[in-house]
């Protein structure tokens, strides 16, 4: 295949991928509003714009430079490792609805919600988490959605950015946008929910981690480096 016709390929595979991420993230905006039952929640109003402007700047920055990667994240890929076969889609149901959904009922029913102070502290740890989420994407063209070797394109070991701190800055943007979410929409419930996500997270960097390890050349020795894999100076 020819340069041209794979710059086509990747601009058309990013543009379906964008698609499918927007209509997710709708759905998920969605399923709060009716949840909620109208439009009177301000900390959710708060938590689904940041949500919706990040998500359209990041696929901006990505369109614009990194068509490839979106390319490659839209795929279904055939030798993705099986537990990431029931991680991954337990992540996607908690994140991008289940917590939602939870924020909603929340909001209709008036469960009781965390001081203001705390909304205040999770606006300022959901935009560090949009970083740490856009960055790896950007510097790591290997960056695809699902836990896979990937010997068709020629994987090699990402040092650059973030990957100078933690082996695994992506998951570590979840899971501080997991805390941020809980303190923005301030219910015990949603606690709850961003609790699982936190640790379904923690199991696939653990399981990803070690696939790695023995599975990609030169990984090893960048661990022995990088020491960390999600949060620096503890895990």
């Amino acid at each position: 295949m020819n340069q041209i016709q794979q710059e086509k390929n990747n601009k058309k595979g990013a543009v379906k991928y964008i698609f499918i991420l927007l209509i997710q993230r709708i759905i998920g905006i969605g399923l709060f509003f009716i949840a909620a039952g109208g439009f009177n929640d301000i900390r959710g109003i708060v938590n689904i714009s940041l949500y919706f402007i990040v998500s359209i700047i990041a696929c901006t920055i990505m369109f614009s430079g990194h068509k490839e990667t979106l390319n490659e994240r839209g795929k279904k890929q055939n030798n993705t490792k099986n537990w990431d076969k029931i991680l991954l889609p337990i992540y996607v149901l908690l994140g991008y609805f289940g917590i939602y959904i939870v924020a909603g009922l929340g909001s209709r029913f008036h469960w009781d919600i965390l001081p203001i102070e705390c909304f205040y502290v999770g606006i300022g740890l959901y935009i560090i988490s949009c970083v740490f989420i856009v960055w790896p994407v950007i510097e790591n063209k290997h960056f695809e959605a699902t836990s896979r070797i990937q010997g068709n394109r020629e994987q090699t070991v990402i040092k650059n950015g973030p990957y100078k701190i933690i082996r695994h800055p992506g998951y570590a943007g979840i899971v501080l946008w997991a805390i941020a979410s809980y303190l923005m929409f301030g219910t015990f419930p949603v606690g709850i929910v961003s609790f699982a996500i936190i640790v379904t997270i923690w199991i696939r960097t653990y399981l990803e981690d070690k696939m790695l390890k023995y599975e990609l050349a030169g990984y090893l020795e960048y661990s022995q480096t990088v020491k960390y894999r999600l949060l620096p100076f503890i895990w």
